[in-house]
């Protein structure tokens, strides 16, 4: 829960890395996550859709981001009005040690609901081409592996 949108925004950001933050406080639901081929949850509608905290897929997906971080490096304001801010960001993900997994851009937008700002919206560019390619190999894995059971 945040008081401000560039608080909701750092909070957003946070979340998205092996971190005690309950990914659920940082988001309105539905939130919808934009994104082009990879990404296998594009929607959460409900309470039963989103995770605890965003890391309890790492092991399954990206089990080299257990332990990781992320960390805003900047942001500037694009739109608002009284109830949605919209954000153009640069962010990183750090491994253990604190070294540069991966590196992207987006475009986050937080929504004001009953004076709490959380994420309603976020599109993910740019990330970097090694990231890219190590997700596209094992979100088909796991795709492999939910036709084999399903």
């Amino acid at each position: 829960m945040a008081s401000n949108p560039e608080e909701a925004l750092k909070d957003s950001v946070e979340a998205l890395g092996t971190t005690s933050k309950l990914y659920r406080e940082t988001l309105h639901l539905p939130m919808h996550h934009i994104s082009v081929g990879i990404t296998p949850i594009a929607f959460y509608v409900n309470e039963e859709n989103v995770p605890k905290y965003f890391a309890d897929f790492y092991s399954e997906i990206r089990p080299e981001w257990i332990g990781s971080t992320c960390t805003l490096e900047s942001y500037s304001e694009v739109v608002k009005d009284d109830e949605k801010v919209a954000y153009l960001l640069k962010a990183s993900r750090l491994d253990k040690y604190g070294s540069i997994m991966s590196t992207f851009e987006g475009i986050f937008t937080l929504g004001k609901i009953e004076q709490d700002w959380r994420l309603i919206s976020r599109n993910i560019f740019n990330v970097s081409e090694e990231s890219k390619l190590k997700q596209r190999k094992l979100i088909d894995k796991w795709n492999e592996k939910g036709q084999e059971q399903g």
